[in-house]
């Protein structure tokens, strides 16, 4: 029987000390003597015993700044797009019953550590920086005005980590400023802007 998912999805829906237990049970060949452990056994369902490799094997609770600078290729930026458009999907309104509710939770935490993983692989620069904030934007758009209920912080937490990654941006590369501009004349839902704005002035 083929798996109706693939190791993306463990990865990403999984917290990382489960998925990290998992990785060492797979592959320290024990999956048969812990077969109550869903993830370890999902890899195994999945990868039928082939070796991971370690981009694989990398998850992310947060996104952080790679502190590499540099530009991406037209086609690496559209790969980028395309990567987060899908991740965004995962971050979407709340129209369920209250049964579904953690089921909803899981869906815009896998949103959000897709989007962790892209954003700590990109180099920095004004590019990227472009990149970061017009996400950024649509996740606002989808708290305040998409019906996202992001009552326990899960989405919010991560709009502020990024906020962190693009300061740190502009202190990398002071052009990375430029980028900020697109937040002038915005109110967003929580004020993630503010930290930013400010090195418009500075620069």
């Amino acid at each position: 029987m083929i798996p109706s998912y693939d190791l993306d999805k463990i990865r990403f829906a999984t917290d990382k000390p489960t998925f990290d237990k998992a990785v060492d049970l797979y592959e320290s060949g024990k999956v048969t003597e812990f077969k109550k452990h869903m993830a370890a056994t999902a890899i195994m369902a999945v990868m039928r015993g082939e070796k991971l490799a370690d981009k694989d094997k990398k998850t992310i609770d947060a996104p952080v700044c790679s502190g590499r600078l540099g530009e991406l290729s037209k086609e690496e930026i559209s790969d980028v797009k395309k990567s987060i458009s899908k991740a965004l999907k995962y971050i979407k309104s709340y129209i369920g019953p209250s049964k579904t509710w953690f089921a909803y939770q899981d869906s815009l935490s896998e949103g959000c550590n897709r989007l962790s993983v892209i954003v700590s692989e990109l180099p920095v620069g004004k590019q990227t920086a472009d990149i970061l904030i017009k996400t950024l934007l649509k996740i606002d758009d989808k708290i305040c005005r998409g019906g996202v209920d992001d009552s326990d912080g899960t989405v919010g937490g991560f709009v502020e980590e990024t906020v962190i990654v693009l300061k740190e941006y502009a202190e990398l590369e002071p052009k990375c400023a430029k980028s900020f501009s697109l937040l002038k004349n915005r109110e967003t839902c929580f004020g993630w802007e503010e930290p930013l704005l400010g090195f418009i002035d500075k620069n």
